[in-house]
């Protein structure tokens, strides 16, 4: 194990599983995205430092998961940990959408000088949350998880931004956006990764081929006509960049920008790249701004 580079690295995948340095401590863990391929390095794999077992719902340690471990995001770090779900506390392949948050941070807000607000739904342990602080955002972090949201507390804390204005809100993603149009609010920016389905805290199922397009008819009404961002991510055989575009163009909100210079959208596939610059799938993305 060598900690000296702090930042993540695919290393190798196939078989179902991917091998990652974290931060050099190197972990084996399952990827349905990497069915069907063939691992290149197998020696490589015999050094994992931690293995997670999906039908045990356990992790097999060969050397002890380091204290305080932390990634080198750029312009933060984020500290991770094991779950019993096999997560890490961060999603690598949201890089891209990291410096996309801060570098266009800068530009939105109202013209009253007030502070930019911006919402992160299915915030998860919240690492864009951090991007957005970073950017001089005010940021509603909202997750169904208290564990989560305690993530994101301890994240903000590693990063010095224990006294930013960060919201940290325990509640269901579609209820408190609801909640959040009949107050009225506005936002610059939106932001969501849902998942492809899930329970609430309280039972209610999610499923996101279903319940994603009434989400998205209450963020539009949130979000500042005269400039605003959307983020959308996420991994769904049922539902992908391009239903979500088609859904968005149609939609009395962005009529009104179709054609201008102004309005710029991005969408495909997230990937993470392996030592030998083999891609592994990572979820759709879809961006959407008017500076």
């Amino acid at each position: 194990m060598n900690l000296v580079d702090r930042r993540y690295q695919l290393i190798d995948f196939g078989m179902g599983r991917k091998l990652e340095s974290l931060a050099g401590y190197v972990v084996d863990r399952p990827s349905p995205a990497a069915v069907g391929t063939v691992v290149r390095n197998p020696a490589r794999w015999k050094h994992a430092d931690a293995t997670y077992n999906a039908e045990q719902r356990v992790w097999a340690y060969r050397q002890s998961w380091p204290a305080g471990l932390t990634i080198d995001c750029g312009a933060f770090g984020m500290p991770i940990r094991p779950t019993p779900y096999g997560h890490i506390g961060l999603f690598p392949e949201q890089q891209q959408n990291w410096c996309w948050l801060g570098k266009y941070g800068e530009n939105d807000g109202n013209r009253l000088g007030e502070a930019k607000a911006a919402l992160n739904l299915f915030a998860y342990t919240g690492a864009s949350t951090i991007a957005l602080a970073r950017a001089g955002y005010a940021v509603a972090h909202v997750d169904a998880a208290k564990p989560n949201v305690q993530a994101a507390r301890l994240a903000a804390d590693t990063n010095d931004l224990g006294g930013a204005t960060i919201r940290y809100l325990v509640d269901d993603a579609a209820k408190f956006a609801a909640r959040e149009v009949r107050r009225q609010r506005k936002y610059q920016t939106i932001l969501m990764d849902p998942p492809a389905y899930g329970h609430s805290p309280r039972g209610k199922a999610w499923r996101l081929e279903r319940d994603l397009w009434p989400l998205l008819d209450d963020c539009l009404k949130l979000l500042d006509e005269k400039s605003f961002r959307l983020l959308i991510t996420g991994h769904s055989p049922e539902v992908g960049h391009q239903e979500i575009l088609q859904f968005l163009r149609q939609t009395e909100f962005l009529k009104p920008f179709q054609g201008s210079s102004r309005l710029i959208i991005e969408a495909g596939r997230s990937q993470l790249t392996d030592e030998e610059g083999r891609s592994l799938d990572a979820g759709f993305f879809v961006r959407v701004q008017m500076p």
